[in-house]
């Protein structure tokens, strides 16, 4: 890790600072590397490199503003692991996202911007994190 680098919390640790009560031990950031691998692991942290995904590299553009990310952006990669979760049979962690992704719906007032999403994955996809979301009840 370059300590000039630029990394922008994200994860567990990111929404337990915004109140979340799901624990996690990881520690994930978001970097821009110029290099192939989406993910690396080191000095005990995950780093989702957004320069390897269109999809993160659409968040990087869009959902970054003073090294900080959006609520937008975190629910967009909080789809986003969910759906490869599921992809890869880790359903346990795709529910820990779907868990995330309601928490983000709730803190928002429901007001979050998934075009991201709707740009990069398949309609069938999509619905699934629709549905997640239409079950959240919003307080008024």
């Amino acid at each position: 890790m370059n300590s000039n680098e630029t990394k922008i919390l994200i994860g567990g640790q990111k929404l337990r600072t915004l109140g979340s009560d799901r624990y996690t031990d990881d520690t994930d950031y978001l970097v821009f590397r110029a290099d192939d691998a989406l993910f690396i692991h080191e000095a005990g942290c995950d780093f989702v490199n957004a320069a390897a995904n269109g999809l993160l590299r659409d968040v990087w553009e869009t959902e970054i503003n003073d090294d900080k990310i959006s609520l937008s952006g975190l629910a967009v990669l909080c789809g986003w692991a969910m759906v490869n979760h599921c992809q890869n049979f880790n359903f346990r962690k795709a529910d820990a996202k779907e868990y995330d992704l309601k928490f983000l719906t709730r803190i928002s007032g429901g007001k979050l911007d998934l075009s991201i999403l709707r740009k990069h994955l398949a309609s069938g996809e999509m619905a699934e994190i629709e549905k997640v979301i239409s079950e959240v009840r919003i307080e008024k």
